[in-house]
């Protein structure tokens, strides 16, 4: 079982970031992306959120990953922590797997704690 700074991540925890990172997908597809999401969890905390951005932004780069990784940056600048520090101890979860590019910057980031959940019809799950 992952943990977040020694503290083991329960069950009812992991299912409730899974849900928001869902609700993250539903609004990606509402605003005609891919539907990923994801959340980057630090000390129980959200310190990044993302949805695929790539046909809003007309960047092939803005993947749910990415978005993410740039706000926990952010969060590390205001909060004056160190990026190395709070990466290895960040909880990731993501609707889907990772692509080659997110899954290189995640490793590059040593985000060691990662749940990736895949969702088995994804799309049918989807209200729109």
């Amino acid at each position: 079982m992952e943990a977040e700074k020694g503290r083991a991540v329960t069950a009812g925890e992991r299912e409730a970031w899974m849900d928001l990172a869902v609700n993250m997908a539903k609004e990606a597809l509402e605003s005609g992306e891919v539907p990923v999401g994801c959340l980057m969890v630090y000390n129980n905390e959200i310190i990044g959120k993302g949805k695929n951005e790539v046909n809003e932004t007309k960047n092939a780069t803005r993947h749910a990953e990415m978005v993410a990784i740039d706000q926990v940056m952010d969060w590390c600048r205001q909060n004056e922590k160190e990026p190395k520090e709070v990466f290895a101890n960040t909880v990731l979860y993501v609707t889907v797997e990772p692509c080659i590019m997110c899954a290189a910057a995640l490793r590059m980031m040593s985000i060691l704690w990662r749940i990736i959940h895949l969702y088995v019809n994804f799309i049918s799950h989807i209200s729109c």
